[in-house]
């Protein structure tokens, strides 16, 4: 599997933070997580507003885009499947009521920035960049899970944070501000470019980057419950007792 050390992005650093022997397993091992309903269904959404941003003007349209991206894939009964295909459901009609009274226009979708830090590259893929009418830039990445913390401060956010900085290093836009869409709580929060600490955001990659240079792949044994590796890996501090379920997978469950 290529892996190139010096290129680091959020969902490796993420990754890495969480458990540096996850990370040896994704990105240096090729190992696959697969997917569980949580993840099935925001990949569901996220393909459905790139579509959507991308084709048409129309959010009546929103829920058919919905329906042609449903992956079925990570559920284990086809009650399961529908539970979360509803709840995404309900998300997207709550996203197109606020697309008709949306005053921004839709720059790009899934739009890819790189940029040089020494030997280090960082890249990031953005799910939506507005335009406000005053000239200004909003970075969008869509959140669409529900155990969220509200109180969290999010000029702390690692993730929004490399986007700021990529949105004004990679394609120069000096005045704007970054922002999470919750979908599930029909919820946008922002902060303006400038409040995220630049520095200290690129310097944490790097250092994350120089232990994975470093191979330093130690387990981290306090998100065990959590990690689809669990009982694939002989660090786990809590596998399962059985294995998961089979996997129910169809295209469109309505």
């Amino acid at each position: 599997m290529y892996h190139d050390v010096h290129e680091l992005n959020f969902s490796k650093i993420k990754t890495y933070l969480e458990c540096p022997l996850l990370y040896k397993y994704k990105y240096m091992d090729g190992r696959k997580e697969g997917l569980v309903p949580a993840s099935s269904l925001g990949v569901s959404i996220h393909r459905a507003l790139e579509e959507y941003h991308r084709n048409s003007n129309d959010p009546s349209e929103l829920l058919a885009y919905y329906d042609d991206c449903w992956l079925g894939a990570g559920y284990k009964s086809a009650g399961e499947q529908m539970e979360y295909y509803l709840k995404g459901q309900k998300m997207l009609e709550r996203y197109a009521e606020r697309e008709y009274e949306r005053k921004t226009s839709v720059d790009s979708t899934e739009r890819e920035f790189i940029f040089q830090e020494g030997k280090w590259t960082l890249r990031g893929k953005i799910d939506r960049i507005d335009k406000h009418p005053d000239g200004s830039w909003e970075v969008i990445d869509y959140k669409t899970g529900d155990d969220i913390d509200f109180d969290a401060q999010i000029t702390d956010s690692l993730q929004l944070g490399i986007y700021a900085v990529g949105a004004q290093r990679a394609w120069n836009l000096k005045k704007g501000k970054a922002s999470f869409y919750f979908t599930a709580f029909d919820k946008v929060v922002s902060a303006p470019f400038e409040s995220f600490d630049a520095k200290a955001i690129v310097d944490k990659f790097i250092e994350v980057g120089e232990k994975i240079e470093a191979e330093l792949f130690e387990p981290d044994l306090t998100h065990c419950q959590q990690c689809a590796f669990r009982n694939r890996c002989a660090q786990s501090a809590c596998p399962d007792p059985e294995p998961d379920g089979p996997d129910f997978s169809g295209n469109n469950p309505a």
